[in-house]
């Protein structure tokens, strides 16, 4: 039979065009970029554009893109859409605090124990955060199989109850796994490189419908962690320029060198 798939995307902001991070003193963990634009963390991208690979073989029917946060995350799922997806669904959370893997993966948990849902993909990690956790909190809370880090996803065997993974494990070694379905896998960079949005899907999503659910209408999971400190990491490099003439700088420079005991 063929899979229905929920896939999880995260709304990040553009690191390339955000400055610091701003921390308040009296909360660290509400920390947060100030960026001037947002898009779907690219690991996520991977974990969609593998749900349409496997949907164009045949081996899925129906995708869905789940994301959780504030209505600016609604951004993310309208890409979504515009790749593909059949349907998106927005847990609509404030962004306020520690957005803790157990808060986020208990959201996307409650949620998809109500449907009827055979394989959970999700991007490897988010790069706001970086701590690949919410795949499998979300296998854990579910008791469903889980692999991590998949590059390459083969459903030729889904109709038999398992999907079958390529991964690159250390030393440039690949392993070939198979996991029993239902299950939730986390997806890295590789494989075919995500689509872009057609303009007549594009159209469409910008009109469809989103389904809206308010995190407080589902069950609440424990956070778990908290952030105690947060900041800029120490300088390890310090960079001075010279000024002057091409011979005061050759003489600064030799005078530095010496100082540090280079020369």
């Amino acid at each position: 039979s063929e899979m229905n798939i929920l896939v999880c995307i995260k709304f990040v902001p553009d690191l390339d065009d955000a400055a610091l991070p701003v921390v308040p003193s009296d909360a660290p963990g509400a920390w947060h970029w100030e960026a001037a634009a947002g898009r779907i963390n690219r690991y996520d991208e991977y974990a969609l554009e593998a749900s349409l690979q496997l949907k164009a073989r045949g081996s899925a029917s129906r995708i869905e893109a789940l994301t959780v946060g504030a209505d600016r995350a609604q951004e993310a799922l309208r890409r979504a859409l515009g790749m593909g997806v059949d349907h998106g669904v927005h847990i609509r959370r404030p962004d306020r605090g520690f957005p803790s893997p157990f808060t986020i993966g208990g959201l996307i948990a409650a949620y998809a124990k109500a449907r009827d849902c055979d394989l959970i993909l999700c991007g490897a990690m988010s790069e706001d955060l970086m701590q690949g956790q919410v795949g499998p909190v979300v296998a854990g809370l579910l008791d469903r199989p889980c692999l991590t880090s998949v590059h390459a996803l083969d459903g030729r065997t889904a109709g038999r109850g398992r999907l079958r993974c390529e991964r690159e494990a250390q030393g440039g070694r690949h392993e070939t796994l198979e996991i029993d379905l239902p299950a939730v896998v986390t997806v890295q960079s590789g494989g075919v490189p995500p689509r872009y949005p057609a303009l007549s899907k594009m159209l469409r999503a910008n009109r469809y419908p989103l389904e809206v659910v308010a995190a407080e209408a589902l069950p609440a999971t424990e956070a778990r962690q908290r952030v105690v400190a947060a900041g800029a990491a120490p300088q390890k490099r310090q960079v001075q320029f010279l000024d002057g003439s091409l011979s005061e700088k050759a003489c600064r420079l030799a005078a530095l060198l010496r100082a540090r005991g280079r020369i």
